[in-house]
C-alpha cells in the first residue's frame, strides 16, 4: 500500500524544490557567464602584459643586458601579480627570469586549481626592426580566480539560503491560502458524513478554483438534501400506505370495527391466555333483524348508514378490552374477555339487544326499528377452539332469530319522518 502525504506537505515540498532548482540554475548560469567573462579578461590581460614586457626588454635583449632585463621583469611581474616571467634568446638560452618566491601551501594549491580553470600562460616575441630577437614567456596567478570562486560559492550558498528562507515564508502564506479552504471543506465533509447534517454549506473561498469547488460541493449538497426530502416524503407516503393497508387488513372499511381475521386472531390469543391462567371467555354472534328490508326500501346508502350506527352502539355496549367485529354483511361478533362468569356474558347480550331496540334515525332515509338476534358460546363450556365456539354461537343466534320471528310477524317497523 502506497504511503500517503498531506496536501500541505506536498505543496511545501514542491515549492522548496522549485525554489531550489531555480536558484541553482540561476547561480549556475551566472557562474558560467562570470567564468567566460573572467577567462576572456584574464587571457587578454596576460597577452597585454606579455607585449608590454616585450617592449620593455627590447633594448636589454638587443645588448644582452641580463641585469637590466631581470630588473624590468621583477618590476613588471611583481606589479602585475605574475608567478613567473622569462626572456629567452633565439638560441634557446635564457637572458632573464623572474619567479615568485614560495609562499603558503594553500596559496600553492589555489594557484594549481586556478591554473586548471583559466588561462594563466602567455607569450610575446621581442622584435627589433621586424626581426625576432627574443621571446617573453609568463605565467599568471590563478589563485585570484580560485579565491574568487570560493567566495562566489560562499555567496551563492548564502543567497540560496536566503532565497529558501524567503521562499519558505512566502510558501507558508500561500499554503494557508490554499490549504485552509481545503481543510475546511474536508472537515465539513466529515461532519456531514458523521452527523448527516446536509443543511450545512461550504464557506466561500478567495481562490477561484476553490470557490468553484465550494459552489459545486454546495450544489451537490442541495441535490442530496432535495433527494433526502423526497426520500422522507416517499417514506411517509409508504408508511401511510402501509398503515392504511394494515388497517384494511385488520379492520372493516365501512364500520371501522375489527374484521373476521383480526377477530379470530384476538380470539386465539384470548384462548391461549385463558387456558394458561384459567377463567372464562364468551363469543357473541349477532345478526341484524330486518336489515334486508331496510336495504330494499331505503337503498344501500341507508343500509350502510344503519350498519355504521349499529357498530357505534356495539362499541358503547362493551368494555375497551372487549373486541367488536363485523364478520360480513349484517353479521357481527363480540369477544368478551376476561369474563368472570357466564351470567355476565348473558347480561351484555341483553344490554346489546336493548340498545338496538332504540330508533335508528337515518336522516333523509327515514327512521327505523331494527333489532339484533344474539347467540352466545362460552369457553370452556361450549368448546375450546375457534371453529367450535363460532359454530356454537352461530347456531344459538339462529335459534334466537327463529324464536323472534315466531313471536312477531313484523321484524321491523318504519316510522315516517
Amino acid at each position: 500500500m502506497s504511503r500517503t502525504v498531506t496536501f500541505q506537505r506536498l505543496l511545501r515540498r514542491g515549492h522548496l524544490q522549485v525554489a531550489t532548482v531555480a536558484v541553482v540554475i540561476f547561480g549556475g548560469a551566472l557562474a558560467l557567464i562570470a567564468h567566460a567573462l573572467f577567462s576572456g579578461v584574464q587571457e587578454r590581460h596576460l597577452a597585454l602584459v606579455a607585449r608590454t614586457l616585450s617592449y620593455s626588454v627590447e633594448a636589454a635583449t638587443t645588448f644582452r643586458d641580463a641585469h637590466t632585463a631581470n630588473e624590468l621583469l621583477r618590476d613588471i611581474a611583481g606589479r602585475e601579480g605574475l608567478i613567473e616571467a622569462t626572456v629567452q634568446l633565439p638560441t634557446g638560452g635564457m637572458l632573464a627570469r623572474y619567479h615568485l618566491p614560495a609562499d603558503h601551501p594553500l596559496d600553492h594549491w589555489m594557484r594549481q586549481a586556478g591554473g586548471l580553470l583559466v588561462q594563466t600562460q602567455a607569450q610575446a616575441p621581442v622584435l627589433l626592426d621586424g626581426r625576432t630577437i627574443g621571446q617573453v614567456r609568463l605565467r599568471g596567478d590563478g589563485a585570484q580566480y580560485a579565491w574568487l570562486l570560493v567566495w562566489g560559492a560562499v555567496g551563492a550558498v548564502l543567497c540560496i539560503g536566503a532565497s529558501l528562507a524567503a521562499g519558505t515564508l512566502m510558501t507558508r502564506r500561500l499554503e494557508r491560502s490554499v490549504t485552509e479552504p481545503v481543510n475546511q471543506l474536508a472537515a465539513l465533509t466529515r461532519s456531514i458524513r458523521s452527523e448527516r447534517a446536509y443543511a450545512r454549506r461550504a464557506p466561500p473561498a478567495r481562490i477561484a478554483e476553490l470557490q468553484a469547488l465550494s459552489e459545486d460541493f454546495n450544489a451537490m449538497l442541495d441535490e442530496v438534501q432535495l433527494g433526502q426530502a423526497e426520500l422522507l416524503a416517499s417514506h411517509r407516503r409508504l408508511q401511510s400506505d402501509n398503515d392504511l393497508l394494515a388497517r384494511k387488513a385488520w379492520h372493516d372499511e365501512l364500520t371501522g370495527l375489527a374484521n373476521r381475521a383480526q377477530f379470530e386472531r384476538r380470539l386465539q390469543d384470548a384462548l391461549g391466555t385463558t387456558s394458561l391462567r384459567g377463567g372464562h371467555l364468551a363469543v357473541l354472534f349477532l345478526d341484524a333483524d330486518g336489515f334486508k328490508a331496510v336495504n330494499d326500501t331505503a337503498g344501500h346508502a341507508a343500509g350502510d348508514r344503519l350498519l355504521a350506527m349499529m357498530a357505534d352502539r356495539l362499541r358503547t355496549a362493551v368494555r375497551e378490552t372487549d373486541v367488536v367485529a363485523r364478520l360480513g354483511g349484517d353479521e357481527f361478533a363480540v369477544l368478551l374477555h376476561p369474563l368472570r362468569s357466564v351470567d355476565d356474558a348473558r347480561r351484555v347480550g341483553q344490554k346489546i339487544q336493548q340498545m338496538m331496540l332504540q330508533i335508528f334515525d337515518l336522516d333523509e332515509h327515514g327512521r327505523f326499528h331494527c333489532g339484533l338476534s344474539v347467540g352466545m358460546a362460552t369457553y370452556p363450556l361450549d368448546g375450546d377452539t375457534i371453529p367450535a365456539l363460532l359454530d356454537t354461537a352461530d347456531r344459538a343466534m339462529y335459534r334466537a332469530k327463529h324464536a323472534r320471528r315466531r313471536a312477531r310477524n313484523t321484524p321491523h317497523d318504519r316510522i315516517a319522518p
